[in-house]
């Protein structure tokens, strides 16, 4: 927080002056300090307000609330409002207020999808993110940092192969492996949905990438044409119940669903299995965010609270609750995630990145080529 704002000393300065904001700056890269215990009970007298955006359901409330209840105990004169939602319905409304005022925004700071992200980026909406500020950034993997640090990649989901582990005795091990003989007629796809249903995946696996995406067309082309799909599916539900039932043998989607389906199962044997292809997983990346027009004391507070979040062990605790892959180095899962193939350090390093902003600019292109190459010569 600058110093002198309406000629008050701000929290951080009167940390630096009393000898403990070294200690808040100089966080080990992994975050081996729990930034709570840096941090000084006084608040400055200076109020602030702010609203930070979370996900709904899945447990996904239950770490932004405790941080939350911690640190307005530690900082009398701060309050933040949890405005839960997702991104699909919540983005649209942030953009219309910015519209309205931008100086007034409906969310300071949160939680958002790889598809948020990229719509802010087009958009112009992300203030950047100051490492001085936020030094547990530094526990990030490398390739989960944006470029002039305009939000950070806290976590992911992946998304592979699933299939019925109980009817599959060889599991996929390629995205190649949709195309096998051995599933033929047995494959479900997500209509339209390009990172999930194998598409982009299959891409990177042929020698092609998202601005190389022929290759990837032609094959599922030719095998829409054989008969190598059962069906289109558009919820989870769908492919839940196909993949259950064995009318479908694989599926390309994300790799928690086998997680979380086969937890559901009481007696502990779910049919659910997934692969994390060679390749490399599609990684589905979730990123913090602090909106452009925020204040610079709400930005400070932000920062201070995204700060927290990417200690390890929060973090952790939340990735735990909602099968979340950490993308920050120490963070220890329960040993049910920790024997996760999805969950490994080498996987989430490892995972494709797709150019989601280019992926945004040629989704409309593709479904037309979707329509007419793979839907129409199904059978």
């Amino acid at each position: 927080m600058s110093t002198g704002h309406q000629g008050r000393i701000t929290r951080r300065e009167l940390l630096r002056r009393t000898g403990t904001a070294g200690a808040v700056a100089g966080l080990g890269a992994l975050g081996s300090v729990s930034p709570w215990s840096t941090i000084s009970a006084l608040a400055g007298p200076s109020r602030v307000e702010l609203t930070q955006f979370i996900w709904i359901g899945g447990g996904q409330g239950v770490v932004p609330r405790e941080v939350k209840q911690r640190y307005e105990k530690l900082h009398s004169n701060v309050s933040i409002e949890l405005y839960e939602g997702t991104n699909a319905v919540t983005y649209p409304k942030i953009v219309a207020q910015r519209q309205v005022d931008p100086n007034k925004p409906l969310i300071n700071f949160g939680f958002f999808n790889v598809d948020a992200h990229t719509r802010g980026v087009l958009d112009d909406l992300w203030l950047p993110l100051d490492p001085k500020k936020i030094p547990n950034m530094a526990g990030v993997y490398e390739r989960y940092r944006v470029k002039e640090n305009k939000g950070i990649g806290w976590g992911l989901s992946g998304i592979g192969i699933l299939h019925n582990r109980k009817l599959v005795k060889e599991p996929p091990v390629s995205w190649n492996d949709i195309f096998a003989p051995r599933f033929k007629g047995k494959v479900m796809l997500f209509d339209y949905a390009f990172a999930f249903n194998g598409l982009l995946g299959v891409a990177y696996a042929n020698g092609g990438n998202e601005k190389a995406i022929d290759v990837a067309f032609e094959k599922f082309s030719k095998a829409a044409q054989d008969g190598q799909f059962l069906a289109l599916f558009t919820t989870n539900q769908q492919v839940k119940d196909g993949l259950a039932r064995g009318e479908a043998l694989v599926a390309p989607y994300f790799t928690s669903f086998a997680i979380t389906w086969n937890g559901e199962d009481t007696a502990g044997d779910g049919p659910f299995g997934y692969t994390v292809p060679r390749e490399g997983m599609i990684a589905f990346t979730y990123y913090f965010q602090i909106i452009r027009g925020s204040s610079p004391e709400q930005v400070d507070v932000a920062s201070d609270i995204i700060n927290m979040y990417l200690w390890r062990d929060t973090i952790a605790r939340y990735c735990n609750l909602t099968a979340t892959i950490p993308s920050i180095t120490g963070a220890k899962l329960k040993p049910q995630y920790g024997m996760e193939p999805v969950f490994q350090p080498a996987a989430i390093e490892k995972a494709i990145q797709p150019d989601w902003a280019y992926i945004a600019q040629k989704t409309s292109e593709w479904r037309q080529r979707w329509d007419r190459e793979v839907k129409a010569k199904m059978r």
